[in-house]
């Protein structure tokens, strides 16, 4: 086994006494350690009972679980769930205690001292983004979405190698789920825990997972691969109908403005003059001239403009009416051209230094790659 796996299901089933069918068929699997993988598939797939046989809620029939190697019935039950983070879509925090009680769960059972355990807690809160004023309330006094953030803060309590998550953002609004979403994105870059979480959304799948495991009834495994590589190509019908048929958008939201081959396009600096703009325009084909000063975009200017100016201090550049960033997504590129009427977008960083422009071909070729 690679010493870059962390979690290993070897031939893993489950049979229900007196089911007429398996829950989970063997099922091969190797988790990455400090990578995301993401079980979904229809109901009846088996995923969260996959799930809960990594930390022997259910115990599997047959087959061998492995976490850095040891088996997991090598490891007391108790030991084995304490170094195993949970989060469930219920949450399941306990209603008579504080936000704090509940973060502070496990590292109390395992005998920390009290500032020990204070300390932690304060740490997590600030982590998951609570607000250190929510600590004295009680789960009741609590959004779903701030339920939720206790719920991981409360797994993450005694530091564990590995994170499960079943259904984690399912019973939180659509808003309050892409916000928890990209909180969980940003937590991960953080803290780089093994995560297991199961989903019956395939965008946020393809969202959050590093690797995204599609099953079929029955536990049967039907593709394992990244995110991208599962959109470009599904494996057979039954993983392209159940990702459905708008597999091109999804992948815009995976690729970045900078995984382009950017285009400098028609822009000419200011500083070189006009002869130099009008060279510029010889070389290619457009209406407008971008026109970059001190590094930055200044604004486009019409080529009929150009030609006819005696010095290029004559030109008024009309500000960009399309603007993305090198991070920016490529369905957001999409949305800004789109909604700007423009056929281009200028590419700039946080500092305003033009980067160069994407066109809808540039997107569109970005796709075939």
């Amino acid at each position: 086994m690679s010493a870059e796996v962390a979690i290993s299901l070897s031939g893993v089933t489950k049979r229900y006494a007196g089911a007429a069918t398996v829950a989970v068929e063997p099922l091969d699997l190797d988790v990455e350690r400090g990578h995301v993988v993401v079980l979904i598939g229809p109901s009846g797939c088996g995923k969260t009972t996959t799930l809960r046989m990594i930390n022997r809620l259910i115990e599997p029939t047959a087959g061998t679980i492995t976490i850095d190697g040891t088996d997991i019935r090598d490891r007391p039950v108790t030991e084995l769930r304490r170094g195993i983070g949970y989060v469930i879509q219920q949450v399941g925090l306990f209603p008579h205690r504080t936000i704090a009680q509940n973060i502070a769960t496990v590292p109390t059972l395992l005998g920390w001292d009290k500032r020990k355990v204070r300390d932690r807690v304060d740490e997590l809160a600030d982590l998951v983004g609570l607000d250190p004023e929510l600590l004295r309330r009680y789960p009741s006094e609590l959004s779903g979405g701030q339920q939720q953030r206790v719920g991981v803060a409360r797994a993450l309590a005694a530091d564990p190698p590995v994170l499960l998550m079943d259904e984690p953002f399912g019973a939180v609004d659509p808003i309050v789920r892409a916000r928890l979403q990209a909180e969980l994105l940003a937590l991960q870059a953080r803290v780089h825990k093994t995560i297991v979480l199961v989903t019956h959304d395939i965008d946020e799948a393809i969202a959050l997972g590093d690797r995204v495991a599609v099953l079929n009834v029955g536990g049967v495994l039907e593709q394992y691969a990244a995110p991208d590589d599962l959109l470009a190509a599904p494996v057979n019908d039954f993983v392209g109908q159940f990702l459905g048929h708008e597999r091109s958008i999804k992948r815009l939201s995976l690729a970045r403005v900078a995984n382009l081959a950017l285009d400098g396009g028609l822009v000419a600096d200011v500083e070189a003059g006009i002869d130099a703009a009008r060279a510029v325009l010889a070389k290619g084909h457009g209406a407008w001239l971008g026109l970059i000063e001190g590094g930055r975009f200044a604004g486009w200017v019409p080529v009929d403009e150009v030609e006819a100016a005696g010095s290029i201090a004559e030109l008024e550049p009309e500000p960009a009416a399309a603007v993305v960033r090198a991070d920016s997504t490529l369905r957001e590129a999409l949305e800004v051209i789109l909604t700007s009427r423009s056929s281009t977008a200028v590419v700039v960083d946080e500092h305003g230094t033009f980067g160069g422009t994407v066109t809808l071909e540039a997107i569109r070729e970005g796709l075939t790659r």
